[in-house]
């Protein structure tokens, strides 16, 4: 009888954190609480169907990707954790920030982790910033419950992603072709280095905007011919007052065309 009051409680606990928005640290990478929503809750009557799209086979580093979790059609996912790992082990790959229905959590156990903003929810977003060139293969894991709490389907699974090589040269010869370069640092705090390469004289812009596409920061010069220019940004905007963290944009105009990367600033 002691045993089975144990047994119950046990599944009482997971019931409850899985039943509210504090359920957070069950995605299953190492170092996690594990998966509560598998230890927890059993196939009953259908087998899972939730659905992970956008995790890229190969990843580009420092660049953004959308991942989005949905379901079969048949019934909506009640809760859902993921996280992203550098190869097997409970370093973080990268930054994970919030998208549509999703939000991000912290716990002791598991840091920059993802969860649904609330209960039983169709489908939702979020966003990777994948790490800096040299990490190389990373792990997304994620647990999810695809149906009632009681009775519904729990599923938990691991995909990986390689780093994409690519032979890039940082170098200041005579730029033959129009270029931007990502910035470096990136994720950066106290500045980062923006380099632009113009094969022709003529005016070089380049402005920074944050996610709402308002323009936070300029920065003009006038080329007398083919150029490589270090562009220095201490995440402030035009009038010196620091900039909050965040994505940001920024945009190369030039007689040659226009250009545009993204960034992160992180205080």
């Amino acid at each position: 009888m002691r045993q089975i009051m144990i047994l119950i409680a046990i599944l009482l606990i997971c019931f409850e954190a899985t039943a509210s928005n504090s359920y957070i640290g069950y995605s299953g990478a190492p170092g996690s609480r594990g998966t509560c929503a598998v230890s927890c809750h059993y196939s009953q009557n259908f087998d899972p169907g939730i659905i992970i799209s956008g995790f890229p086979e190969f990843y580009e580093p420092e660049h953004m990707y959308v991942i989005t979790v949905s379901h079969d059609g048949y019934y909506s996912i009640s809760q859902f954790n993921a996280s992203i790992r550098i190869g097997s082990g409970s370093s973080n790959a990268g930054l994970i920030l919030s998208g549509e229905n999703t939000m991000t959590y912290s716990h002791a156990q598991e840091t920059n982790g993802v969860k649904w903003s609330s209960n039983y929810t169709d489908s939702g977003t979020f966003r990777w910033f994948a790490p800096e060139p040299g990490t190389g293969e990373v792990n997304l894991y994620w647990a999810g419950l695809q149906g009632s709490l009681e009775y519904g389907a729990s599923y938990r699974t691991a995909l990986s992603s390689n780093e994409a090589t690519t032979d890039v040269k940082n170098t200041h010869t005579l730029p033959s072709g129009f270029s931007l370069s990502q910035n470096y640092p990136n994720p950066f705090n106290n500045e980062t280095i923006i380099q632009v390469c113009v094969p022709n004289s003529g005016k070089i812009k380049l402005e920074i905007a944050n996610l709402l596409g308002q323009r936070v920061f300029e920065y003009n010069r006038v080329a007398t011919g083919p150029e490589v220019v270090d562009i220095v940004w201490d995440g402030r905007d035009s009038n010196g007052k620091d900039l909050p963290s965040g994505i940001y944009f920024y945009r190369l105009s030039t007689v040659s065309g226009t250009l545009t990367r993204k960034m992160l600033l992180l205080r």
